[in-house]
């Protein structure tokens, strides 16, 4: 009997003491996993956390610098910096001033390239001419029988196609002269010198009532630093005293290759006899309006031993 109680008790020891380690072991293997979980949480925690993302963001995005977006920013087509016309002063003697082609006449800024490409242009132009066709009614006021020119007036009240070539002679007027309104200078009465189907010379005239003699001490036109130069500003200054006038002329030109061949004396002339009708003008009742020193000079050989008179 003792026998048997002694058996039960060893099989219930070891089944305890079997029952202690699985417990054990499940405690421990609960621990494991755990310990695992929390490592996986971790690592899930670390991989979503916002600290943890800025982290590599940092390293691998580089911001660009702000200097090199303003170089960006200026060279860019459409915030760039605006043009500036320049030129280049080498030392020549004529650089900015303004300066009279002695092939085409026209006044321009030496060394500016704008009024250099103008320059050019008109130059050419210039070469070409103005032609001018024969028309079946012309208002012919003289005829030269040397050279069979012939000097015609122009209104702005003419037909079509003739007001249409007085326009044309306009700009050549406007380029060498300076720009007039055209309303203004269809108004006036136009003198064309006419040779070799081409325009040769032109005056505009217009009717006046007074007039001042030129002031020689104070005009800058009148000092002869420079063959093709203009006086400053390029005006010339009149006395206090007015005089009576008739006529005056507006715009006076000659193509460049015809001058000194008395076309603008001609012209003059015949301006004084037709202008006015029944009416022959004195020299001293013809008045210039602001010529150039070119045209100055026409007008003194051609008023002496009167005085010039402008307005």
């Amino acid at each position: 009997m003792a026998n048997v109680n002694d058996a039960l008790m060893r099989r219930g020891k070891l089944e305890g003491n079997a029952s202690t380690a699985k417990r054990k072991r499940t405690s421990k293997s609960s621990c494991d996993d755990n310990v695992a979980c929390k490592k996986s949480r971790s690592s899930m925690s670390t991989w979503l956390s916002p600290a943890a993302q800025s982290k590599p963001t940092r390293s691998t995005i580089t911001p660009e610098p702000k200097a090199a977006t303003c170089v960006k920013e200026l060279m860019s087509p459409s915030k760039a910096l605006p043009s500036t016309q320049s030129y280049i002063d080498v030392g020549q003697r004529s650089f900015g001033k303004l300066v009279t082609c002695s092939k085409c006449g026209l006044l321009y800024t030496a060394g500016e390239e704008e009024d250099e490409k103008e320059h050019q242009k008109f130059c050419k132009r210039m070469k070409r001419g103005v032609t001018f066709s024969k028309w079946k009614k012309e208002r012919v006021l003289k005829t030269v029988s040397d050279t069979k020119a012939r000097i015609l007036e122009i209104r702005g009240e003419d037909p079509s196609s003739h007001v249409k070539k007085l326009l044309e002679i306009k700009e050549v007027l406007d380029d060498a002269l300076g720009f007039v309104e055209e309303k203004v200078f269809l108004q006036r009465p136009t003198f064309v010198y006419i040779q070799d189907r081409q325009v040769v010379g032109c005056i505009n005239t217009e009717r006046i009532s007074e007039a001042f003699t030129l002031d020689k001490t104070a005009s800058n036109l009148v000092t002869k630093d420079d063959e093709n130069s203009v006086a400053s500003e390029g005006a010339v200054t009149a006395s206090i005293d007015s005089r009576s006038a008739v006529v005056g002329i507006c715009q006076l030109w000659v193509h460049p290759s015809f001058r000194r061949k008395n076309i603008a004396t001609r012209m003059v002339d015949v301006v004084r006899e037709k202008s006015i009708y029944g009416m022959h003008v004195a020299k001293d009742q013809i008045a210039f309006a602001q010529p150039t020193r070119n045209g100055l000079q026409f007008a003194q050989k051609y008023m002496e031993p009167a005085e010039v008179l402008i307005y």
